[in-house]
C-alpha cells in the first residue's frame, strides 16, 4: 500500500473499523507494537493487531504507528466483508456472527435463561435522531445483569443484536458452547494445552487471512512458542502446516528443496530462522531478548522456554495405536510397550501419507534416482524424539549455542499419554546406560505432555493438500511451498531450505562458509557424538537403525 493511499484510508479505516465492532457489540481495538528487525536487516518496523473482544483479526505492518494500525483496520474490514460472518447483508448493514448458528438470538437467549431459571428482556433506554427516524438505544438483561448497549435504527433488529451481544459475551465466558469450526478453538480456556492450542491458531488464522491462495483440504497444523514467566507471555515464533515429503524425483544435490514438509518439521525449520535472527541480534548494540552469552556461549534466559503444539498425533510411533489399546493415563512418562511395534523406528514413504518400520539404513543416489528405492525420510515421532536429546536447534546453530529443548507438547487430538510419551522422549532413555557419555550440555529431556480439554478425538479422513504453509516471527511473512516437490508454489527455492538456513549461518560466521555443509555440520563434535549416541542407543534398544538421505546431498557449498 503506497502512502498516498494510506493517507486517504486514515480518513476512514480505523474509525470505520471501531464503528463495526461496536454496531455488532464486539469491543473493537487495534494494539501497535514495534518488531524485532527482519531477519540479517536492521529495518525498523511496526505491527498493529486488530481484534474484536478476544479474537485476533488479523496484522499489518508498516514503517510507523500509524500507518500499521491503517493498514490493519482496512485488512479486517476487507477480511469480514469477504468472510461468511460477519458479512455485508442487504443494504450494507452488516450481518451478526450468530452465538447460537441457526436460531433467532432472541429466542436463544430466553432458551439459556428458561434452563437457569432466570428472566430474559430486552430493555429499550432510549432513542437519538429526528422522530421520522430515531435510533433506538437498547440492552439485553438477564435477571439483575444488564450487558452491553447497542444502538439500532431498527428495533426488531435491535433486539436481535442486543440479544446476539449477551450471547456472544456468555459465550466467551464458558457458560455457552461455541459453534464448533473445521480448526477448532477451545471453548473455554481451562488449561495450559487449551492456551498453547488457543494462542496457535488465533496466530495462524492471522497469519494466512490474506493469503490469496487455496488453502482448502485437510491440514496438519504445529507451532513453538515462546513463554516468558516474568509477565506471564507467550506467542507463536514459527509455524507451519503441511503431511508430505518430496518424491525421489525432486532430490537434489544443491540443498535448494525442503526434503520434509510434515508440519512439525516445518516449524523447526522456521524456528532455527528465528533463533538466527537472535544470534544476530545478540552481537548487537541492543542485544538479543532471548539469548544470553555464558563462558563464550549464548544460551536460553532462564525465565523463558519454548513449548511444541500438534494438532494431532505426529505420525510414526505416536500414532502406532488402537482404541483398543489402552494407555495409563495417571502419568504422562509412564510410556507404554504393549506389542513388538511399539518404539520402532518408523520412516515416511514416498508417495505415502503413512509409516513403516525402518528396513536397511542405506540409501544410495543412484538407486533412488533409476526408482531401485523409494526415497525414505525418517518419522515425525522419531525426529521429535531426536529433538529431546539433541535439542531443537540443529547442528550448525550448536556451535554457538547450548541445546534449546522443549519444555512442553500439546497435542490438539488423538493423544494418548503413554504411547506419546513412549515415542518422543521414553524409548530414547529405556536403557540410561547407553546415553551416560552424552557430552556436557546434552541430555534426554521429558517435556509436558498434553492434549487441549475438548478436542475433536476421531479420525479425519477428508482429502489432505500438498501445499504447505510456514511463517516465523523473524522473517514476518507467510511463505507458501509444495510438499511433494520441496520449493515455493513458484517454483524456487524456499526459504526453509538447506542451502538457505546455510546461507543465515555464513551471516553470522563468515570465516565457515568455505567449506561444505556436511563439513560445516561436522565442526559441531558434541552435537555430532551426541547424535551418533543417541542413534547407536535406539538400534541398541531393538529399534532399528537410522535412516539417512544419500551423503551427496549435503555436499554442496554456497
Amino acid at each position: 500500500m503506497d502512502t498516498g493511499s494510506l493517507h486517504q484510508l486514515q480518513k476512514n479505516a480505523i474509525s470505520a473499523f471501531m464503528e463495526y465492532g461496536q454496531r455488532i457489540g464486539r469491543q473493537p481495538t487495534l494494539e501497535c507494537r514495534e518488531r524485532r528487525s527482519r531477519l540479517f536487516s536492521g529495518n525498523q518496523t511496526f505491527v498493529a493487531v486488530a481484534r474484536l473482544e478476544d479474537e485476533v483479526i488479523c496484522e499489518a505492518e508498516a514503517p510507523n504507528k500509524k500507518d500499521a494500525k491503517t493498514k490493519a483496520a482496512d485488512k479486517a474490514l476487507r477480511q469480514m466483508e469477504a468472510s461468511p460472518g460477519p458479512s455485508q447483508g442487504t443494504g450494507g448493514e452488516p450481518e451478526m456472527r450468530l452465538a447460537v448458528p441457526g436460531k433467532d438470538p432472541v429466542s436463544a437467549l430466553m432458551e439459556y435463561a428458561q434452563a437457569q431459571g432466570l428472566t430474559a428482556t430486552i430493555v429499550v433506554e432510549g432513542q437519538t435522531g429526528p422522530a421520522h427516524c430515531p435510533t433506538f438505544i437498547m440492552y439485553a438483561k438477564l435477571g439483575d445483569r444488564k450487558f452491553e448497549s447497542i444502538e439500532h435504527a431498527n428495533k426488531k433488529e435491535g433486539r436481535k443484536r442486543a440479544a446476539n451481544t449477551a450471547l456472544l459475551k456468555l459465550q466467551r465466558e464458558g457458560k455457552i458452547p461455541r459453534p464448533r469450526g473445521a480448526e477448532r478453538i477451545p471453548q473455554v480456556i481451562r488449561s495450559w494445552d487449551d492456551r498453547i492450542a488457543t494462542e496457535t491458531l488465533q496466530k495462524f488464522r492471522s497469519v494466512v487471512s490474506d493469503v490469496e491462495a487455496d488453502l482448502s483440504g485437510r491440514k496438519v497444523l504445529a507451532a513453538i512458542l515462546l513463554y516468558d514467566k516474568k509477565t506471564d507471555t507467550l506467542s507463536v515464533v514459527s509455524l507451519g502446516t503441511g503431511n508430505r515429503c518430496i518424491t525421489g524425483n525432486y532430490l537434489c544435490v544443491e540443498g535448494s528443496v525442503i526434503h520434509d514438509s510434515h508440519a512439525e518439521i516445518i516449524a523447526a525449520r522456521g524456528f532455527r530462522r528465528y533463533l538466527y535472527e537472535e544470534v544476530r541480534r545478540s552481537e548487537s548494540s541492543g542485544g538479543s531478548e532471548v539469548l544470553g552469552h555464558t563462558s563464550g556461549r549464548l544460551r536460553l534466559f532462564r525465565h523463558l522456554s519454548f513449548h511444541l503444539y500438534i494438532s494431532t498425533a505426529p505420525c510414526g510411533d505416536g500414532a502406532v495405536y488402537t482404541r483398543a489399546d489402552p494407555s495409563n493415563e495417571d502419568n504422562v512418562h509412564l510410556p507404554v510397550y504393549r506389542t513388538q511395534q511399539h518404539g520402532l523406528l518408523r520412516t515416511k514413504v514416498e508417495n505415502g501419507e503413512g509409516t513403516i518400520p525402518v528396513e536397511n539404513a542405506s540409501q544410495t543416489l543412484d538407486g533412488i534416482r533409476r526408482g531401485d528405492q523409494r526415497l525414505r525420510t525418517m518419522s515425525c515421532s522419531d525426529k521429535i524424539c531426536r529433538w529431546n536429546v539433541l535439542g531443537l536447534q540443529g547442528a550448525l546453530l550448536s556451535l554457538r549455542m547450548d541445546p534449546i529443548y522443549l519444555s512442553s507438547i500439546t497435542l490438539g487430538m488423538l493423544f494418548s499419554a503413554g504411547h506419546m510419551s513412549r515415542a518422543v522422549c521414553c524409548r530414547a532413555a529405556r536403557n540410561p546406560d547407553l546415553l551416560s557419555g552424552l557430552p556436557t550440555r546434552y541430555k534426554v529431556t521429558h517435556p509436558e505432555l498434553g492434549c487441549v480439554s475438548e478436542g475433536p478425538q476421531n479420525r479425519v479422513t477428508d482429502r489432505s493438500s500438498p501445499r504447505s504453509v510456514n511463517w516465523n516471527s523473524a522473517d514476518g511473512t507467510v511463505e507458501l511451498t509444495d510438499g511433494a516437490n520441496g520449493k515455493t508454489i513458484r517454483n524456487a527455492p524456499s526459504r526453509l531450505c538447506k542451502r538457505s538456513l546455510f546461507q543465515c549461518f555464513s551471516h553470522i560466521n563468515p570465516d565457515r562458509a568455505r567449506r561444505t555443509y556436511r563439513q560445516t555440520k561436522d565442526l559441531a563434535t558434541d552435537y555430532r557424538n551426541s547424535r551418533n549416541l543417541f542413534e547407536d542407543a535406539m538400534e541398541t534398544n531393538g529399534y532399528g537403525p537410522w535412516v539417512r538421505k544419500p551423503p551427496e546431498v549435503d555436499m554442496f557449498y554456497l
